[in-house]
């Protein structure tokens, strides 16, 4: 095995290998470490570019976070019907957050469109509960409430998790060595859409926040604290100042703008 160190994409593996314990672990092994690697190299290039907006995503985080850490503290009586799906539905967004996150900054582009897509859709939900709008085994509509004027974004994320935009599909992974051309084996790194979905998912987990602030507030559980409202302000702020937003004029954007100005 040692002296089959070099190989990689390109190699016929097994065929190298010597004996059926190798030629079942190697193949697995080297070509997925590859992948791997290109993974961790594309986190690197994103962390290079935009450590802003890591800084970004961990305020917005650790606002969200730390809110749910402290009601889950709290004891409250049992929920049923809509509140209590509205809790089941707020736990699997914050369940997503890592692999979203992972998925954008590694460079698995079209599998964090899948993600993302999941959670516009679990924000969607939320609300419909708290309206009395939702209808189970329906999906949730795209731009209720706070994602009104999202629908194209919706719209965009829909077309590359359901693979149906053929250029995107290819423009994400194509590649030239020399004069060949063709799709990448590993994941390439694309500064421009890792931004843009990066800031998607920071904004995705300040909305649920102030959302999860609206839950729990009516079932008396608990509201943001100031020192958590001002983490999910710098998150928002910063996606502002590096283009990635706009705020619209309404109540919540109108009060971010405020208190950041």
């Amino acid at each position: 095995m040692g002296a089959k160190k070099d190989l990689g994409y390109g190699d016929d593996i097994i065929s190298s290998m010597e004996d059926w314990g190798q030629k079942t672990l190697a193949p697995v092994s080297i070509l997925m470490g590859k992948h791997a690697e290109r993974c961790a190299k594309n986190r690197e290039q994103f962390k290079e570019n935009d450590i802003v907006l890591t800084q970004a995503h961990a305020s917005a985080c650790s606002a969200f976070l730390n809110f749910v850490s402290r009601c889950c503290g709290k004891q409250f009586d049992e929920l049923t019907g809509d509140p209590a799906q509205q809790l089941d539905l707020i736990t699997h967004f914050i369940h997503g957050i890592s692999l979203c996150e992972i998925a954008i900054v590694e460079g698995l582009y079209t599998q964090a469109a899948t993600l993302l897509r999941q959670e516009h859709e679990l924000i969607s939900a939320v609300q419909e509960l708290g309206i009395s709008k939702r209808k189970d085994g329906k999906t949730p509509h795209a731009t209720v409430g706070r994602l009104k004027n999202m629908g194209k974004i919706y719209g965009e994320l829909s077309g590359a998790a359901h693979v149906s935009q053929s250029h995107l599909m290819h423009d994400i992974i194509a590649t030239e060595i020399g004069n060949r051309k063709g799709p990448s084996v590993v994941p390439l790194f694309h500064r421009e859409l890792a931004r843009n979905l990066y800031a998607l998912h920071v904004s995705y987990i300040c909305q649920m926040a102030f959302i999860t602030d609206d839950v729990h507030g009516t079932l008396g559980i608990g509201n943001l604290l100031e020192e958590e409202k001002s983490l999910l302000v710098v998150a928002t702020k910063i996606l502002l100042d590096e283009g990635l937003i706009e705020i619209e004029a309404e109540k919540v954007g109108e009060a971010i703008v405020k208190g950041v100005s």
